[in-house]
C-alpha cells in the first residue's frame, strides 16, 4: 500500500492532466453525434487497456521489492565473506604464531593487545595476559619479527607495555659483522639511531641490529632493526647510524611476552 502512494505521488501531476482529459471526454461523448460515436468507441478501447497497465505496474512493484531482497542477502553474504576471510588470516597467523614458539629457546605465552596508549607519558600497549599468566615486570615482549618493547605494569590479567618505539627506550644493541656495541635510541615513527659507534665503523645499510646481552631483561641476539643510513660527519669522533625497527607496534595484535628463558639461555 505504501509503494502505491508512493507512485500516486510521483505521478501526480501526469494523474491529473489525465483525469481532465477523460473528464473532457466524457463531456464530449455524451452527445449523440456520429463524431461523438467514434470517439466513444475509442475511448471504450483505452479504458480496456488500463487493467492490463495496472497488472504491469503490479508486476514491477513486485520486482522492484524482490530486487530489494536479493541486495540484503548479497550484502549479507558479503559480510559473512569477509568474515570467513578474516577468520582464516587470523588462523593462519596462530599457526604461525604455535610454529614459533616451538622453535624459540625461550618460554613465551601468547597475549593479544587490547588497547594502545594506556599512559600519557609514554608510548604502550596493554595486553590480555598477566600474573595468572606467569607475566611480570621487566619480561621482554616480542612478535615473529622481533622486538617490540617489555613490560612494565602487570596485573592479574593484563599488562602495560613500553614500546620499543618510545622516546624514553634505551636499549644496547649490536650491529655489523663485527658485532659492534652501541645503543638503540628511537627517534620517530618507525626509526631509530645508534649511538656511541666509532667514526668509519664496517657498518653498511642492511646490516642486523641485534640485543647485545648486556642487559638483564633482554637475552642476546634478537632481532630489533636493520641499518638503514650510515652517515660519517668529518670532525664527528662517531658515525650517526639512522635504523628501522623491525616491529610496527600500530600493527602488532598477538605477541610473546617471555616468562621465562628457557633451557640453556
Amino acid at each position: 500500500m505504501r509503494n502505491l502512494f508512493e507512485i500516486l505521488a510521483f505521478f501526480r501531476d501526469e494523474l491529473l492532466l489525465m483525469l481532465t482529459i477523460l473528464i473532457s471526454l466524457t463531456l464530449f461523448l455524451t452527445a449523440a453525434s456520429p463524431q461523438a460515436m467514434a470517439l466513444q468507441k475509442l475511448y471504450t478501447g483505452i479504458i480496456t487497456s488500463v487493467p492490463s497497465l495496472t497488472l504491469g505496474l503490479s508486476e514491477m512493484m513486485s520486482y522492484k521489492e524482490e530486487n530489494q531482497a536479493l541486495r540484503q542477502r548479497l550484502m549479507r553474504y558479503a559480510l559473512i565473506n569477509a568474515e570467513l576471510a578474516e577468520a582464516g588470516r587470523e588462523n593462519d597467523q596462530l599457526r604461525r604464531m604455535l610454529h614459533f614458539t616451538e622453535t624459540q629457546p625461550y618460554d613465551l605465552q601468547v597475549a593479544e593487545v587490547i588497547n594502545r596508549g594506556a599512559s600519557t607519558s609514554l608510548s604502550t600497549v596493554t595486553l590480555n595476559v598477566g600474573t595468572n599468566q606467569s607475566v611480570l615486570p621487566n619480561q621482554p615482549v616480542l612478535t615473529m619479527d622481533g622486538l617490540l618493547g617489555k613490560t612494565i605494569t602487570v596485573a592479574q590479567k593484563a599488562t602495560v607495555v613500553h614500546l620499543v618505539n618510545d622516546r624514553n627506550f634505551r636499549l644496547s644493541v649490536k650491529v655489523g659483522a663485527e658485532g659492534l656495541r652501541g645503543i638503540l635510541e628511537p627517534l620517530y615513527g618507525p626509526f631509530a639511531e645508534i649511538s656511541g659507534l666509532l667514526l668509519n665503523s664496517p657498518i653498511y645499510p642492511g646490516d642486523r641490529v641485534l640485543s647485545s646481552g648486556f642487559s638483564d631483561i633482554y637475552p642476546k641476539n634478537m632481532p630489533v632493526a636493520i641499518v638503514d643510513e650510515v652517515v660519517n660527519v668529518p670532525g664527528e669522533n662517531f658515525s650517526r647510524v639512522r635504523v628501522r625497527l623491525n616491529v610496527d607496534p600500530s600493527e602488532a595484535e598477538y605477541v610473546f611476552v617471555m616468562v621465562g628463558r628457557g633451557a640453556g639461555s
